[in-house]
């Protein structure tokens, strides 16, 4: 593929396509040597009565994973037809608050999808233009068609002035009128105009166009726009081509016969603008795009833009409540949820959360082994071993829960027989993400912690500082806290402390976790590459990054951020979000800096000096080791701040932040805080203590946290004065370590190892060979002190045979 290829993503949202398979392959191969590669995302499941090309649920999913494609710039309906209106409640549930910039083409029942999509989102453009299948599209010399191109390419032709009639219930006029452009077919105007909390902008300029209708249902269509109210937001309505719309004498009405019958309802100008619609002439118009107006007792003129205006913000403005899933046997009772993929940490943690607030819950996944086999246990759950088509016929749930790990097709390529079932009964579906949002997160002020290191320990230590402050906080975190037991836990403070994963949510949502979580307060703490299989590079994580700090922006929050990392401190300034720093470098950021002076290693642990603000000293002393926790620790002394700020500013701005001087009581307070937390399981957990051999666990897999947890272990071995060797137990298990490319960096990140043993690299069917991890290879990086194994019981087998007393060793 050439590099001057558009990538975008070809949808069936609505009809069935009537076009042979051949005929399709020649249309897109026609599109491809036109320099634009399509994607096609077919549904899998039938429509019953075929009025659509599949499923409501299946549809809507396969759009939600193209919206959060980043790879996508583009969005192109393949044809319109009867059923956008349908997807509008499971897209509440799949969808994010953000989205990345996207580009969507289509017009007819699309019209309804493109500008639902366009009012939620700021950064969502919508062109009311050709199908990419339509037959006229690619027609030679097609003037319609090449400003289309021009648009998908990123090109902003020059603004045209079309000639036009026009029509008023107030007779002759010389007026001038401007407004954003909303094209829609004058049946989904209608739909759109019923849609719960959907609106048009102040001075709309309303443009319509229809097909095929009596005139006495056209005139029934627009009564309900004037019935609705939707139509005093309007400047003008005009009229593109309203074909084949037979009068009671079965003669065909013009379009400024149906103008003038509009007129006497409405007193808005109505124009005729006969070059959109479904007739000839279907030039792009661009949803938001300014047109102006002018009309005079001789003539009328309408200058169309193709730029939209710039909206301010990145987040959705609608409420995470709209469409909310009900009890279909109960309406005064809580849905019943069943969460598919429910052995995973966050998975089972959020069943946890919705146990604790007295849902009715059920599961299903895979044979569940240790620690996450306890969790389930101590929900009360019995889960459903294996992903069965009777599953969800026979718990009978309101909604479904689905675990990003869950696919069409699993690593073997082999069906998911309880998804296809899910897709059949069109039940409502959300990601964990979206389900703690929904149903939690618009309720509380929400303290995200994100970073490609050190979420777990962080998020975890933050919420036992509030606990222990009395302030009873929500939690939900990717490990097991030793103050709280398991990984959930639902207070009554109004708080709640997220680990903001950037990992993706689900097979129809491919944005970071984070994205969901109503941010009052983020926590940025490093950026890196890591998550191979989703992110191209490091500047797509950056982006991601940038638009969590732009959410807490646009919720009225702050931001803390890591002054030590310049990949932080780029997007966070970017962002022109509300920021107090953290870190131990003298960088020159504005704003208050919390800053770590220096860290001492004790045989229980660490104590860190800490400068605030107001430049003074405060010391804190915790049970966690390494100077990335003394890190960790400063952060979440910064966090509290933070909280302190949002909760008694009137406003939490950069002036707010400027001007709020610390209670140094309070601040001994926090410190005092950090002392009782007791640490994460598998975060430096001590296994065990067998004839003076120290076992330990620690979840670090990415090379940093390798190298920076390494680190503080040979702190640890020195300050506890072990004799021995630090032996490390390396298992490449999560999706970037299966994956070569971290491969070099990995073999330098066991330097303070004394013994590196490598545990055997997961098949995955999905990944070519020269993808794949090579163990071999890296442990010749390593060096002598280094060993592959192709079984993990050779490389245990092994271990045994080596370990002698004073030795510590670490599992990851």
């Amino acid at each position: 593929m050439g590099s001057s290829q558009k990538l975008g993503a070809l949808i069936h949202p609505a009809g069935k396509i009537r076009l042979s398979n051949e005929e399709q392959e020649h249309r897109l191969r026609l599109l491809s040597e036109s320099g634009f590669s399509l994607t096609e995302f077919i549904p899998e499941i039938e429509e019953q009565f075929e009025l659509t090309a599949g499923k409501p649920l299946d549809r809507a999913m396969l759009i939600a994973q193209v919206l959060t494609l980043r790879k996508f710039s583009y969005v192109w309906a393949a044809r319109g037809g009867f059923g956008t209106t349908e997807l509008i409640p499971f897209l509440e549930n799949l969808l994010p608050p953000v989205l990345p910039p996207k580009l969507f083409i289509g017009f007819s029942d699309n019209s309804f999808l493109g500008n639902y999509l366009a009012a939620r989102y700021p950064n969502f453009t919508y062109i009311h233009a050709n199908h990419a299948f339509d037959s006229k599209l690619l027609d030679c010399g097609n003037t319609d068609t090449n400003l289309l191109f021009k648009l998908i390419r990123g090109e902003t032709p020059e603004p045209q002035v079309h000639s036009a009639e026009w029509c008023s219930a107030t007779g002759s006029e010389t007026v001038t009128l401007t407004g954003p452009c909303m094209p829609f077919n004058l049946s989904l105007a209608e739909s759109y105009a019923a849609t719960r909390h959907a609106s048009l902008p102040e001075n709309s300029v309303l443009f319509l166009e229809d097909i095929n209708e009596e005139l006495f249902r056209v005139q029934r269509k627009f009564d309900s726009l004037v019935n609705s109210g939707i139509l005093e937001k309007c400047n003008a309505i005009i009229l593109g081509s309203f074909s084949e719309c037979k009068k009671a004498d079965n003669s065909i009405a013009s379009e400024i016969e149906i103008a003038q019958l509009f007129a006497r309802k409405t007193s808005k100008p109505v124009l005729v603008l006969k070059v959109f619609g479904h007739d000839e002439r279907r030039l792009p118009l661009v949803a938001h795009s300014q047109t102006r107006i002018s009309i005079s007792s001789h003539k009328a003129t309408v200058e169309l833009s193709f730029s939209p205006v710039h909206r301010n913000g990145l987040a959705t403005e609608y409420p995470a409540s709209l469409f909310q899933i009900k009890n279909a046997v109960d309406a005064h009772a809580l849905p019943r949820l069943h969460f598919t993929g429910i052995g995973g940490t966050g998975m089972a943690a959020v069943a946890g959360l919705f146990s604790s607030a007295g849902f009715s819950i059920s599961g299903s996944d895979n044979p569940i082994y240790p620690p996450m086999d306890e969790v389930i246990k101590h929900i009360g759950l019995e889960p459903i071993v294996g992903y069965h088509k009777e599953t969800l016929e026979l718990v009978k749930p309101d909604g479904v829960v689905l675990a990003n790990v869950i696919s069409r097709k699993n690593a073997e390529l082999k069906p998911n027989p309880e998804m296809n079932s899910l897709l059949e009964l069109n039940l409502p579906t959300m990601s964990f993400p979206s389900a703690l949002r929904r149903f939690f997160l618009h309720k509380t002020k929400n303290i995200v912690v994100s970073g490609t290191h050190g979420k777990t320990s962080t998020t975890s230590l933050i919420a036992q500082m509030l606990n222990h402050l009395g302030r009873d906080p929500s939690l939900f975190v990717g490990g097991s806290p030793a103050n709280f037991q398991h990984g959930f836990r639902l207070g009554s403070g109004g708080i709640f402390l997220l680990e903001g994963d950037e990992y993706d949510s689900a097979l129809f949502d491919k944005g970071p976790k984070f994205l969901h979580y109503e941010p009052s307060i983020s926590l940025i703490n490093n950026i890196e590459f890591d998550h191979a299989d989703i992110y191209p590079n490091i500047e797509a994580i950056e982006e991601e990054f940038y638009r969590l700090a732009c959410l807490t922006r646009d919720r009225g929050g702050i931001v803390v951020a890591n002054m030590d990392d310049q990949r932080v401190v780029k997007v966070v300034e970017r962002s022109q979000v509300p920021v107090i720093w953290f870190g131990k470098g003298k960088s020159e950021v504005k704003g208050p800096v919390w800053r770590l002076a220096s860290t001492t290693t004790e045989t229980d642990g660490l104590s860190a000096d800490c400068v605030t603000p107001d430049n003074t000293s405060v010391t804190v002393k915790t049970r966690l080791f390494g100077v990335h926790n003394a890190m960790n620790t400063t952060a979440a002394l910064a966090v509290l701040h933070a909280l302190k700020t949002i909760e008694t500013a009137d406003k939490p701005d950069h002036q707010a932040l400027a001007s709020l001087k610390l209670d140094q009581h309070e601040v001994q307070d926090w410190s005092a805080a950090a002392k009782s937390f007791l640490g994460v399981k598998r975060r430096f957990e001590l296994i065990s203590t067998l004839n003076d051999i120290a076992i330990f666990d620690d979840f670090a897999h990415h090379p940093t946290a390798i190298t920076t947890t390494l680190d503080a272990f040979r702190s640890y071995v020195i300050s506890a004065k072990r004799s021995g060797r630090l032996i490390v137990c390396f298992d490449p298990r999560n999706a970037t370590m299966r994956r070569s490319i971290l491969q070099e960096q990995l073999a330098q990140s066991f330097k303070d190892a004394d013994v590196v043993l490598l545990g055997k690299v997961p098949v995955d069917l999905r990944l070519q060979a020269d993808e794949v991890l090579d163990g071999k290879r890296v442990a010749e990086l390593i060096g002598v002190k280094a060993k592959y194994f192709n079984e993990n019981e050779l490389l245990l087998n092994h271990l045994k045979k080596m370990a002698e007393a004073g030795d510590t060793i670490v599992f990851m």
